[in-house]
């Protein structure tokens, strides 16, 4: 499902300002927040919450860095970030954020203004992922980059959210 694009539009390709501490560097700063909700099913005190987030493998984290497609068109790369990171779900909870500002911050770290994406529309379409991801099969190390029903949910989004330039 490549999309049209132009052969100078822009895409990733370079993420080495994405480390895997910056995943649970962010993923820490929402369960930090009081502005945030972090979800706490078997009622965890906090340090421990945060030794969950902090013991996730950085050789997993490694791999979504390692394995993302650079040579794809943006929406595609965009989606295939957000299939990786939600579908395998690192976390607790705030994966959806987590990869959100990781996304975010890539783009502009490879020069790409990311536009906005409206805040209405960003919750809807976190909605409609959680429950694509509860009806596909889990999401593995060797699946993180695959074109599911959840990859076409994010694919959606970003070709209507992407600037023009972008898609």
């Amino acid at each position: 499902m490549s999309s049209s694009t132009s052969p100078d539009a822009p895409h990733i390709t370079d993420l080495s300002s994405i480390e895997p501490e910056n995943f649970k560097f962010r993923n820490t700063e929402f369960l930090k927040s009081e502005a945030h909700h972090y979800d706490n099913p078997q009622n965890k005190a906090f340090i421990e919450q945060r030794k969950d987030i902090w013991r996730v493998r950085n050789g997993d984290l490694r791999r979504v860095l390692k394995e993302f497609p650079t040579d794809l068109p943006l929406p595609e790369q965009c989606a295939l970030w957000m299939h990786a990171v939600v579908g395998y779900h690192f976390f607790e909870d705030a994966n959806h954020r987590t990869a959100i500002a990781l996304l975010r911050r890539l783009l502009r770290d490879n020069g790409i203004s990311p536009g906005e994406w409206p805040t209405e529309r960003v919750r809807e379409i976190r909605d409609e992922s959680h429950e694509v991801r509860q009806e596909i099969p889990r999401v593995q190390l060797d699946t993180l980059y695959e074109k599911d029903e959840l990859y076409h949910v994010w694919y959606q989004f970003f070709t209507d959210v992407l600037p023009e330039e972008c898609r």
